[in-house]
């Protein structure tokens, strides 16, 4: 009888098989036993151990299926699932758990795998105008993707972004698309807590740097189907203008990252010659509503040599490498836009002239004292030559980062993974590893993916001497600690495209969802389960 990982079909009382029984004597051992106690048993069992007893009798079938047990099955699960957004596992019913737990197992069977195999590929775009996607990001859970196409037009850039529904990869469709005028350079899409809808923010270089906001409506989304170019507004847009460094204010910012804070934009920003670290990234607040905009003080930075923020409760947390260590460091948000006392210094630089004094008597955000610091707990293979990778920002407060070491032979990686437990009377460490494994020499790592929980991730491999491009992947487990890599795609796949002539890639960490763009403007999904 094939196991019930490996059935297309949930398992119901009818898969139980019809099997001689064992004698009466034998079946009173375990059917017998008291609630409590048979409790107790199924506590000491993963999952594959409760499937496999629930065959035995269509008592343990009844039994293994209640809430209570694929509650805690679900709690020690090492893998990710994919529950409905926003939704906690213990508000669902044990056979909902039972199908998402298998679901789970089987990507992670077939992700180890020497051999992935491909269980759905579906066209997304089919763009001869050549109009590759430049940039693309999925919503947590894989059902929403946003791209962004960069178009010359009348000797201007413009930037097409669009948004695309995958509930159903074999009916996908674009369900809201703008044109901006300019140059997309970075972007982040967070979805409501009550998944009605997604603010897209999105920094844009139109001879000087902005941010759009638009709010876009899901639930509008769910119930229509647009064209090729649907020209359904937005809810609400508005645009942003970021301000010079003070102490650059000859020189024009350039957008590196955007976070969402409730109603608040934490964005950095490459500002040369002011003196801090991370490359003189700098950190500035914007508040969407009024447009106001401050700088945080440059000493927050100025010790990284590389810069990423995350958000997560009342707390900023800033991520990179400082001297040889990745580490984190931990603050309480400050109300960046508070009125200031009379006679205080300015909050925003007015414009300045030639002769102006940088800096001046700007009043910067002030961080306050850390809150927590937290460094990897072994120092980088080679500190300042590497390529990192840190995961998208989510609601899970857990991050996982991937160094490239390609100066050091045989070269390397190392995988990150941190989970923190966030609170109102502060943030704490529940868990740290770090992990090195092998990767191809004579290569280069490009477009480098990892899940926020750190158990999957892929990049596209660059041989420098054949100039042939491979997919490669790579999974930890948890359970193990082990971590292994691998090839997910050859360079010569039995598909409708080559590696070659990938551009740009999205991953979802849970469902294994791949989308690949490409040089001739196709986009495919690809799903593994």
């Amino acid at each position: 009888m094939p196991s019930v990982l490996e059935s297309d079909n949930p398992p119901g009382v009818d898969s139980c098989p019809l099997t001689p029984q064992p004698p009466p004597s034998c079946r009173r051992m375990l059917t017998n036993l008291p609630e409590d106690i048979l409790l107790g048993v199924f506590s000491y069992l993963n999952v594959r151990d409760v499937l496999t007893l629930r065959k035995t009798c269509r008592v343990l079938h009844a039994f293994g299926g209640i809430d209570y047990i694929w509650h805690r099955l679900v709690d020690k699960l090492p893998l990710p699932l994919d529950v409905p957004y926003n939704t906690s596992p213990s508000t669902l019913p044990g056979d909902e758990l039972q199908w998402l737990a298998i679901k789970a197992i089987r990507l992670d069977a077939n992700w180890r795998a020497k051999n992935t195999r491909v269980r759905g590929l579906c066209p997304l775009i089919d763009d001869k105008s050549g109009q590759y996607v430049d940039q693309m990001q999925f919503l947590p859970g894989g059902k929403w993707l946003w791209t962004a196409q960069r178009t010359l037009k009348r000797e201007s850039w413009y930037t097409r972004m669009s948004l695309w529904s995958l509930e159903d990869v074999s009916n996908s469709h674009r369900v809201w698309s703008t044109e901006i005028s300019g140059i997309y350079r970075s972007c982040t899409l967070v979805q409501s807590s009550e998944g009605d809808f997604a603010t897209l923010v999105v920094g844009v270089c139109d001879h000087r740097e902005v941010i759009e906001v638009h709010s876009i409506s899901l639930q509008d989304a769910q119930n229509a189907q647009y064209g090729i170019y649907p020209t359904y507004p937005p809810v609400k847009s508005k645009q942003l203008h970021i301000v010079p460094h003070p102490r650059a204010p000859h020189l024009r910012p350039i957008i590196h990252e955007i976070a969402t804070y409730d109603k608040l934009l934490i964005v950095t920003i490459f500002a040369l010659d002011t003196g801090g670290g991370a490359g003189s990234l700098q950190i500035l607040f914007v508040d969407p509503e009024t447009g106001a905009t401050k700088w945080v003080n440059p000493r927050f930075a100025q010790s990284f040599s590389f810069l990423w923020v995350r958000v997560w409760g009342d707390y900023l947390f800033l991520v990179g490498e400082v001297n040889d260590d990745f580490a984190v460091q931990v603050y309480k948000i400050p109300d960046g836009f508070a009125t200031p006392p009379a006679g205080s210094p300015r909050a925003s630089p007015p414009a300045s002239g030639p002769d102006d004094e940088p800096d001046g008597d700007y009043a910067y955000i002030d961080l306050g004292p850390m809150v927590a610091e937290f460094k990897g707990p072994t120092p980088m293979a080679v500190p300042g030559h590497h390529i990192a990778q840190v995961s998208p920002a989510t609601s899970t407060p857990s991050l996982a980062a991937v160094m490239f070491y390609h100066s050091v032979q045989p070269h390397s990686a190392q995988l990150l993974r941190f989970a923190f437990d966030v609170s109102s009377e502060g943030v704490s460490l529940v868990s740290m590893s770090s992990k090195d494994f092998p990767i191809g020499n004579e290569s280069s790592a490009q477009l480098a993916q990892v899940g926020p929980l750190g158990v999957r991730g892929v990049w596209l491999e660059h041989n420098w001497e054949t100039q042939l491009n491979r997919v490669m992947k790579f999974a930890y487990d948890p359970q193990t600690r082990t971590a292994q890599a691998g090839v997910l795609f050859p360079h010569d796949p039995e598909l409708p495209f080559t590696p070659n002539m990938c551009h740009s890639l999205a991953f979802d960490e849970t469902t294994g969802r791949l989308c690949l763009g490409m040089y001739d403007g196709n986009v495919y999904v690809l799903d593994f389960v």
